[in-house]
């Protein structure tokens, strides 16, 4: 995976913080370094945790299935960014409640579930323990920047970019998907 389709990837992953970020900006009352700081942290953690998680599990049993690899992880990718467009021309937002640990950790899980799969569907891949190491770590800090982001924003700049960008996203995770099955 090159450099580019590491930073797109990133990108297309953190899409959905940015918008629940967004969101959930409202929920957060006076923002302070410290809150925008945790919050951001949170989900940047979550996000990398998945997706290294997903290519732990990946790579455990990516030879198992290695003649239909290549397929499951189109498979997966094709579904998590078909999702993302359906949602973003559904226009199914919905404000978030980020305050408490509990509302927190739940959101940054909901974000990153999708980072699960695009693990496990890139190990299926073949992608080695070095790039994955590398996909972890930028994942980390473009979803931290997008949580900053997007609690800084607020609602102004999600209701103009949060529909487009979600597309953008899912495009991306299907293209990924249409190389891996190639």
């Amino acid at each position: 995976m090159s450099f580019i389709e590491i930073i797109l990837l990133s990108l297309s992953l953190s899409v959905d913080t940015l918008a629940v970020s967004m969101g959930g900006s409202m929920s957060l009352g006076r923002m302070s370094p410290s809150k925008v700081l945790k919050v951001s942290l949170a989900f940047g953690m979550m996000q990398a945790a998945l997706i290294f998680a997903g290519w732990l599990l990946g790579a455990s049993v990516a030879s198992f299935v290695h003649q239909a690899a290549h397929v499951i992880g189109f498979v997966i990718l094709l579904y998590i960014g078909g999702s993302m467009i359906w949602g973003a021309v559904r226009k199914s937002e919905e404000n978030v409640n980020l305050n408490g640990v509990k509302h927190l950790l739940l959101a940054a899980f909901a974000t990153s579930v999708d980072a699960f799969a695009v693990g496990i569907s890139l190990a299926m891949g073949g992608m080695e323990l070095s790039p994955a190491v590398a996909l972890t770590v930028t994942v980390f800090a473009m979803t931290v920047l997008a949580a900053v982001f997007g609690i800084v924003c607020g609602s102004l700049v999600g209701c103009r970019f949060g529909a487009p960008a979600r597309v953008a996203g899912g495009l991306v995770l299907i293209a990924i998907g249409i190389r891996l099955l190639f």
